[in-house]
Parts: structure tokens; C-alpha cells; sequence
């Protein structure tokens, strides 16, 4: 049985990373001996834009408990790391990469593993180019990747811009699987009408708008769509996640435009167990990004077998069959957003998607990437015996 390292976050902490490498950690326990690696603390309190990285769900989704943690902020925890590794015999080590936040603490660590274990390295590329870019950290990411000796992208478009920094030569080392879909959470005693009356929310069609609030989800240009939208049906838009911005501005959108009886924002961090009846409540989930490199609200919403309209933009249309599994919608588009929920209410799409999206949860399990990331290194026969 192959021997990996996985390190990330996991519970206490939250969001869609931590809930990612703990579903992963679980798939690849089940193929490999894992040695799961976790912090005690990632971020500073000031640096962190919302109220805490601590989860405050009474009940968890997932659990992986990892073999041990260590301080993410401390360098000389990370020099440790390649030891311990070294001891658990590791013949692959698994690294997030999601933010050039990380670079200082990865390029030390990477510099650490190379002298003192050898292992090779396997980046998950979760966002190559972040979402709010900039030359310099575009420039501390790319500095960062290049020390890797494997990776995996869950789009063919991040694949492209990852190429850009560490070159083509290296395309046999990059490796597209599609981002699981997250069908963790029990969903199974949430019917619609009980999780709209818990919700307050009594409107025969619900929009929701789920995820932490920041620019490029694109929340001010639904807003601005949905008088449109009310010129042909009535609809109630559900606002549930954290802000990292200023709310006000969207507030005083909800006020200028007269929907304070079509909107509720829920603008906190909503904890596992409350998390279905949201889905539950919702017929269509709408999140019309302005720029992103994948996104998990598109997987937890076909987890719950929920239709969507995002942003056509970076890799999402890769997850997103249009017409069947939801809609893509220009950027920054008020009026396509309006057509695109309108047509979905009046050509009886409810009623067809989630078998379109059941249809295709199989290719997009935790067990698929799980097989992916185990045979990374691996001679492929259909290579000639080459990895």
C-alpha cells in the first residue's frame, strides 16, 4: 500500500478548503497508508478578513482527525515537517495551493523536504491565479510552483495558466481531474416547505446566493437583475454567508431598488447543520461570478442536486453543462442573469436538471480524484512505463 502525506487544513477550521482536504484525506485513507499533517493556527487574527477561521457548526459535516498538527505560523514548525515525513516513509507529499499567502511558508518547507527526505511534491491547484490578482502575487505563486514535481488542476483552463509559469516541458506533470462535488452534508429530513417556514421565507420560487460575500461572486449585479426578473415571476432571493466587504452598499442596492420584501441576507458564516435547509429551500442556486478559477458553490449545490447560474468565466464552464446542469452567464450582466432564471422557471427545467446533474456525480466523486492523486508518479503503461 502506497504511504502519502497530506498536509492542510481540516476541522476546527472552515471553509471550502478545509472540508476538501479532510474529504480527500478520508478517500485516500481508504487506497493509501496517509499521514494527514494539519495546523493548529494558519492565519494570523489580523490578516483574516472574516470573524474567525474557527468553525462554529455543532455538527460538523466531516471529521478527519489528523495524525498530528503543527503551527502554521511558525518556520521552525515547518522545518520539522520533512522528518516526520521522512519517518513516515512517504513516497508522495500533498500540498494545497490556494493563495500566495502560502509562498514563504511553502517555498522554506519545499526547501527543507529536498535536502532532508526527497519525497516528490504534488501541488492540488485550486486557484493558479487568485481571485483578487496581482503582479506580486502572481510572481511569489509562480516562484513557489515551480519547486513542485507534480500537479493537478481541476480545469484544463487552470492547466493553460499553470503552464505559463512553470513552462510546457513540464505538461506530462499536470494532471486535470474535475472538482468532486460536495454531497457530505445530510440533507435527507430537509423537505422544501420546512426549510422555507425554519428560514422565513414564503415565496412559491427562492433564489439563493450562498458563500462568503466578496466582489468578483458578482452579488450587486443579481441584485440588480431581479426587477427583471419580477416582471415575470415572483421570486425571493436568499443571501446566506459572511461578508469580507462592506454590506452597506448592497443594502442600500436592496433599498434603492424596493426589494426589501423580495430579499433576506443572512450575512454570517451559516454552520454545517444549517446548510441544507438553505438548498432545501432554494430551486435555483445563483452565484454570477466576475472572475474565479473554479467554484465550489457550484459543487455543493449539484451535491444537493440544485440547478445553477454562474459566471462564464476561467474554469467553471468545465463543470457546468449548459441547459442541463445549469447556466452560464456573461460577467457583469444584469439582463442575461434575469433571461437565464426566467428561462429556467418557464421552460420547467427544475423538473430535469437534477437528473442531469445525478447523471454526473459518479465522474466527479472524492473517489475519482482519490485515484488520481494515488497514481501520481506511478509508471503509466500507456506511457511506455514512463511517470
Amino acid at each position: 500500500m502506497r504511504k502519502l502525506s497530506v498536509i492542510g487544513p481540516t476541522h476546527p477550521f472552515r471553509g471550502g478548503i478545509s472540508h476538501y482536504t479532510s474529504l480527500l484525506v478520508r478517500a485516500l485513507r481508504r487506497r493509501c497508508r496517509v499521514q494527514f499533517l494539519s495546523y493548529s493556527r494558519q492565519y494570523p487574527d489580523w490578516l483574516y478578513p472574516g470573524a474567525t477561521d474557527r468553525d462554529p457548526s455543532l455538527k460538523p459535516g466531516i471529521r478527519e482527525s489528523p495524525d498530528q498538527t503543527f503551527d502554521a505560523l511558525s518556520p521552525l514548525a515547518w522545518r520539522s515537517l520533512p522528518g516526520k515525513i521522512a519517518l513516515h516513509g512517504s513516497q508522495l507529499v500533498v500540498l494545497p495551493w490556494t493563495a500566495a499567502y502560502w509562498a514563504p511558508f511553502f517555498y522554506f518547507f519545499l526547501k527543507a523536504l529536498a535536502r532532508d527526505s526527497g519525497a516528490p511534491t504534488l501541488f492540488i491547484c485550486h486557484n493558479v491565479i487568485e481571485h483578487e490578482a496581482s503582479g506580486l502575487k502572481s510572481w511569489l505563486s509562480s516562484r513557489v510552483l515551480r519547486r513542485g514535481d507534480y500537479f493537478l488542476t481541476h480545469s484544463a483552463w487552470d492547466r493553460a495558466n499553470l503552464l505559463d509559469w512553470i513552462g510546457p516541458d513540464r505538461r506530462d506533470r499536470v494532471k486535470v481531474s474535475p472538482h468532486p462535488v460536495y454531497d457530505h452534508l445530510d440533507a435527507a429530513e430537509m423537505d422544501r416547505a420546512g426549510a422555507r417556514a425554519r428560514l422565513g421565507v414564503n415565496c412559491e420560487r427562492v433564489l439563493l446566493f450562498f458563500g462568503f460575500i466578496r466582489e468578483y461572486k458578482g452579488l450587486r449585479y443579481l441584485l440588480q437583475s431581479l426587477p427583471l426578473i419580477l416582471d415575470r415571476f415572483p421570486v425571493h432571493l436568499l443571501v446566506a454567508g459572511e461578508s469580507w466587504e462592506d454590506v452597506g452598499p448592497y443594502r442600500d442596492l436592496v433599498e434603492s431598488l424596493h426589494l426589501q420584501e423580495r430579499v433576506t441576507m443572512h450575512t454570517r458564516y451559516i454552520p454545517d447543520e444549517m446548510v441544507p435547509a438553505y438548498f432545501a429551500a432554494a430551486d435555483l442556486v445563483v452565484v454570477p461570478y466576475t472572475s474565479a478559477t473554479q467554484s465550489g458553490i457550484v459543487q455543493l449545490a449539484h451535491g444537493f442536486r440544485k440547478p445553477v447560474v454562474v459566471g462564464n468565466v476561467g474554469g467553471i464552464p468545465e463543470a457546468v453543462e449548459q441547459g442541463r446542469t445549469g447556466f452560464l452567464v456573461p460577467p457583469r450582466n444584469p439582463q442575461a442573469i434575469a433571461e437565464a432564471v426566467i428561462r429556467f422557471f418557464s421552460s420547467g427545467a427544475g423538473s430535469t436538471m437534477p437528473g442531469h446533474i445525478e447523471a454526473r456525480l459518479q465522474e466527479r466523486s472524492w473517489e475519482r480524484l482519490a485515484e488520481a492523486v494515488e497514481a501520481v508518479g506511478r509508471p503509466d503503461p500507456a506511457a511506455g512505463g514512463k511517470s
